[in-house]
């Protein structure tokens, strides 16, 4: 047995007079401080399995004697277990998820070095709750230090989250129906009912700028894909998800574009947004199911015994309590209801669809649409991978048993899922998905890094270099990208504004924002940038470097286009970087490492072998072809 260790969970960085601190939040180790997020990454298999193995026990628990799933459940079999921020697994929605892996990391450390006590320095209160649990469970003492905790200025977003569950799910859904009531407006699509037809659902994000303003719908979700649909024959009906952004930074410019698409519906598809559908009795709909789900909240009440991992002594309700509370009356309830009564309006007033795409994130909506689509008697549903897999993106993982389950109420499944490379492929069938619920499709976003005048003929794309020529004026060229996280976007821009201080003044950086999370650079005077919103494939080869943050799969783009890439990540959350695991990629977590990679000028040495491993890539689309003919017959 050791003497104690400390758990430092401060922003500064640990003391070098103390003995046997475990960071927190820091990947940096010396001789008397070991790291708890790198034992996490050293120990990554294990660790997420023994998580996603704790999902899966915590929806099969009994409460009553009945199970969890159960409680959910509708008369139809589906269950709102699988909408819940637990089930769902988000690292972005839920950051807790890394406390809860960096929990169980801890109690192997505890475990093998049998510390005879453990000082916890936070501010943290669910920390030092879980942590005094952990320890009482152990047999081992427990200090808690929290010191002086800084005053932190408030915020109407801090003041609606100290707000009770469902109060913030009743103003949520008042803000919602008062943005998106004008969406009614639009005119219902008489939508296509051919055979040979298609159902689409999609993100009214990523969209062409140019392209949409003149009335071509143009996403680079989707790509060339709805012409080449179009030019075979057939005609395409899709369901938009409104969503704020650069581009459609309103509801009257997403009605203008999307009734100047449906003038043009034989080409460009027939249109409508989600929300179109609102209406008093979808409204009344929701309130009912919502009410529903906070009685059953109270009837849940003792499931905090069930958030034991099995053979664990840690304790993960303090973690865990606030996306289950807001999954049971929150804004995350309410929300999940609006999503069922939504799809079943829309996909009710839709003739039958024998074929449908959607957009695979694991998303909460999807489980909705997926129920909805077959209530109404449509045909096959393929949910489409849309970019790389990343290791930590848990609500894209399951354990085996929740995949492979035929009980009532199991996980809501699309009948394929369209996948765009070798490594996603290994990560469903590693996951537990059989071959045959899973199909090869060419990656559509990715289809851009193929050289113009080298393009290969069908079935060879996956041996072309795909690397862009840089050109010359990009030498001292950083492209900063940003993220969709308003946190993590923040934390990564003052690191770039005090990298700038250490660095001369021959780089010129150009800042390009997330579609999907507007940034005022006028809160970072230091930052000296240029901002651009272009497309990334259009602008990559005016750029020596990119920098980006762990969370954003832009990066692949830029590391198979040859450029040197530098990722932000710096222990308090999850690298969820397609390049986790690459030698010849930079991740850094303070100022003076950025400035020293960008001085020291190392180079891109990816080989070709490497591209073949994220996509399968053609520009003649022979997979989707072959699932599209499949499909038509």
């Amino acid at each position: 047995m050791t003497t104690s260790v400390i758990v430092w969970d401060r922003e500064s960085d640990p003391p070098t007079d103390m003995k046997e601190i475990l960071s927190w939040q820091s990947y940096v180790q010396r001789s008397n401080v070991s790291s708890i997020p790198l034992y996490l990454e050293n120990h990554a298999e294990r660790l997420k399995k023994k998580y996603l193995a704790f999902i899966h026990d915590l929806g099969e628990s009994k409460i009553g004697g009945k199970r969890v799933i159960d409680h959910f459940s509708e008369k139809d079999g589906f269950s709102f277990w699988w909408m819940t921020l637990l089930a769902e697994k988000s690292p972005l929605k839920s950051p807790g998820i890394y406390d809860c892996l960096r929990i169980m990391a801890l109690e192997e450390i505890l475990l093998e070095r049998k510390p005879s006590g453990v000082i916890l320095k936070s501010f943290n209160r669910e920390l030092g709750q879980i942590i005094h649990v952990l320890c009482k469970n152990l047999a081992i003492n427990f200090t808690w230090q929290p010191g002086d905790r800084p005053q932190k200025e408030w915020s109407l977003r801090k003041l609606y989250r100290a707000l009770p569950y469902p109060v913030q799910g009743l103003v949520w859904f008042v803000v919602h129906l008062v943005t998106r009531w004008p969406l009614r407006n639009l005119e219902a699509p008489a939508w296509f009912s051919g055979e040979g037809d298609i159902f689409l659902c999609s993100y009214f994000i990523h969209l062409d700028p140019v392209s949409c303003a003149k009335g071509h719908f143009y996403s680079r979700q989707w790509e060339k894909l709805p012409k080449y649909i179009h030019d075979s024959g057939r005609r395409t009906n899709w369901i938009q998800h409104f969503m704020p952004n650069p581009v459609v930074p309103n509801v009257q410019t997403g009605l203008e574009w999307l009734r100047s698409f449906n003038l043009d519906s034989e080409k460009q598809g027939k249109h409508s947004f989600l929300d179109t559908y609102l209406t008093w009795k979808v409204v009344v709909r929701v309130l009912k199911n919502w009410f529903w789900l906070n009685a059953l909240s109270w009837r849940l009440r003792k499931i905090q015994s069930a958030f034991y991992p099995k053979g664990s002594a840690v304790w993960l309700w303090p973690i865990l309590r606030g996306d289950w509370w807001a999954s049971v009356n929150g804004a995350t309830a309410i929300n999940n209801c609006l999503w069922m009564e939504l799809f079943d309006a829309a996909l009710g007033d839709m003739p039958r669809q024998k074929t449908g795409f959607y957009l695979h994130e694991k998303q909460g909506w999807e489980s909705a649409l997926i129920r909805a689509w077959r209530k109404h008697g449509h045909g096959e549903i393929i949910g489409v991978l849309h970019f790389p897999e990343a290791f930590w993106l848990l609500s894209h993982f399951d354990d085996p048993r929740s995949v492979q389950s035929k009980q009532w109420c199991s996980m809501p499944l699309p009948d394929r899922i369209a996948v765009i490379g070798p490594v996603a492929w290994k990560a469903f069938t590693d996951g537990g998905y059989r071959s045959e619920q899973l199909v090869e499709v060419e990656a559509l976003r990715y289809l851009n890094l193929l050289k113009e005048n080298e393009e290969p003929a069908p079935g060879s794309a996956n041996r072309q270099t795909l690397k862009h020529s840089v050109s010359a004026s990009a030498k001292g060229s950083v492209l900063i990208l940003g993220d969709i996280s308003p946190k993590l976007t923040h934390n990564f821009l003052g690191l770039v504004e005090n990298a700038m201080k250490l660095l001369p003044s021959n780089y010129k950086f150009t800042f390009k924002p997330h579609p999907g999370n507007a940034i005022s650079l006028a809160k970072y005077p230091g930052l000296q940038v240029d901002e651009i919103e272009d497309a990334l494939h259009r602008i990559l080869a005016d750029f020596e470097v990119v920098l980006t943050t762990c969370n954003t799969s832009s990066a692949l783009d830029a590391y198979l286009g040859g450029l040197t890439v530098i990722i932000y990540s710096d222990g308090r959350s999850f690298n969820l970087s397609p390049l986790r695991r690459h030698s010849d990629v930079h991740f850094i977590s303070t100022p003076e490492e950025l400035a020293e990679v960008l001085q020291k000028g190392d180079q891109n040495t990816a080989v070709d072998s490497e591209y073949n491993e994220f996509f399968f890539l053609d520009p003649e689309l022979p997979r989707w072809k072959k699932l599209l003919q499949r499909n038509s017959n």
